[in-house]
């Protein structure tokens, strides 16, 4: 075991766990574009948060990031699909999220709703349909998606300033796929709680690093979050957590919590196996390499997927894959990283596919695939 003289970027104590070779992996931007090597993970054994450290170098990489970000590139711009395992049936992920908010949350007919790093809409839009009577904001960092995101019906306007600067106060806030970006996340929760109503709700979705170990490799992710640590983290904010789970969407957390009315709750505690988990996670990432170019020097080699994990494997194996497949109908056809990215059906016979997935995701898609396309081996982690 070894130590970082670096503070966690939350709850402050030092030092942090350091994560030994993780600098020599390739990371992956989020918006899936392959990043160089150089990162640092640590845990922090007080808070149980497993972390990149926020130094310079991360801060001025991330900014190199955002300002080429281009959300969905792979789709077009179309928000991404998220899939039941067991069926490969789709649906956009905004519509899962807003179905299990209504569905667990007591909302009233009419309320204001802000979603904070809003994109280009995609949740907007999304809550648009479901909430009927409700008027909705956007905050980002930048307008280039201020014209898209004000056509939505019900959205007042798009925001770039500070949380302080956005008037009145809201019934929901909603953070997709943010607060990983955010050093100090309680600090930037407790003025996110100023703008709520008293009762009102916080939804949170964040990648589940304790399921899948390849979103640890996300170069401009401040945090990797556990069920465990992001309760620690939304509770120390003042909310009460209500839950946190991936029930909605595979691979990724939900939280839901309340502005208390009376007094603040006690802070959840991340249970220590559960950021143990996390943290360990760096040594199913070397397995994975090992195994995946065994493969490579198999015979031709396809990468299931076109995200997080499928993009840093194809970095780490030197783009020695001949091709992609995703189940996604908005990217069939188009191409990752110059190589095709084919459907099931169109695989080549005899092909290897790695599906790069948390194990017991990827063992529940290769025994759906493999009736379907019998000439292919599908390998999991």
């Amino acid at each position: 075991m070894s130590e970082m003289n670096q503070p966690c970027h939350n709850c402050g104590t030092a030092p942090l766990r350091r994560a030994p070779g993780y600098e020599n992996f390739f990371r992956v931007t989020s918006d899936c574009k392959p990043w160089p090597t150089g990162g640092q993970m640590g845990l922090c054994e007080a808070c149980g948060l497993v972390q990149a450290v926020t130094d310079s170098r991360w801060e001025n990489e991330s900014r190199e990031i955002y300002t080429r970000y281009d959300i969905y590139h792979q789709s077009g711009g179309i928000e991404q699909t998220v899939f039941n395992p067991a069926t490969g049936k789709g649906r956009a992920r905004s519509d899962a999220i807003v179905e299990g908010l209504t569905q667990t949350a007591k909302l009233p007919e009419r309320g204001r709703l802000l979603d904070i790093g809003c994109g280009n809409g995609a949740f907007l839009r999304a809550c648009s349909r479901s909430l009927a009577g409700w008027t909705f904001c956007g905050s980002e960092f930048d307008t280039r998606h201020r014209a898209t995101v004000e056509a939505i019906p019900g959205v007042e306007r798009l925001y770039s300033g500070s949380l302080a600067e956005i008037p009145g106060e809201f019934d929901v806030i909603s953070l997709i796929h943010v607060l990983e970006h955010i050093p100090a996340p309680t600090t930037f929760l407790k003025q996110v709680v100023t703008k709520l109503k008293p009762g009102g709700w916080l939804l949170v979705e964040v990648p589940d690093c304790c399921i899948n170990p390849f979103f640890l490799l996300v170069a401009d992710h401040a945090s990797h979050f556990s069920p465990g640590s992001l309760s620690t983290v939304v509770g120390g904010a003042g909310f009460e957590v209500l839950q946190a789970g991936d029930a909605w969407v595979a691979k990724e957390i939900s939280l839901l919590a309340r502005k208390p009315v009376g007094a603040a709750p006690a802070i959840p505690v991340c249970p220590p196996a559960q950021a143990e988990q996390t943290y360990n996670h760096w040594k199913f990432l070397n397995e994975s390499i090992a195994k995946a170019k065994a493969l490579a020097s198999g015979g031709t080699l396809g990468i299931f997927g076109t995200s997080i994990g499928a993009t840093w494997l194809d970095a780490q194996l030197t783009n020695v894959a001949a091709f992609f497949v995703d189940e996604d109908p908005h990217r069939v056809g188009k191409q990752h990283e110059g190589r095709p990215i084919h459907a099931v059906k169109d695989i080549p016979a005899g092909a290897i596919v790695f599906i790069v997935l948390p194990p017991a995701l990827a063992q529940r898609i290769a025994e759906r695939l493999r009736p379907i396309r019998p000439d292919v081996n599908f390998v999991t982690p």
